[in-house]
């Protein structure tokens, strides 16, 4: 019997923009993808791939659903992210739809 595999993802870190740099794209997330299935993997995304992702993903799975808080966030509430964790079991939402960039 096949078990359906339920997706973690966890926000572990923000990095702000470093000094002197002149995007405030460059915004980074560390984050955690655990399927229970396979040891977890730690990533880090950008604030500007996560933009494009949200832009054409319309899928609503953990990591998209991770993807859509850091984009709908505020710059001065991104430190507030790191330890929210999404699942795929909370991924039937109605807001689906892409987001634009």
């Amino acid at each position: 019997m096949i078990r359906a595999v339920d997706m973690k993802a966890t926000i572990l870190s923000h990095e702000a923009v470093p000094i002197g740099a002149d995007s405030s794209e460059v915004h980074r997330f560390t984050f955690i993808l655990d399927d229970e299935q396979t040891l977890p993997r730690s990533r880090v995304i950008s604030l500007r791939i996560a933009r494009v992702l949200v832009a054409e993903l319309t899928d609503a799975d953990a990591f998209v659903r991770m993807l859509r808080e850091i984009v709908r966030t505020e710059p001065a509430d991104y430190d507030s992210l790191p330890g929210q964790v999404f699942t795929d079991g909370d991924a039937a939402r109605p807001d689906a739809e892409p987001l634009q960039p």
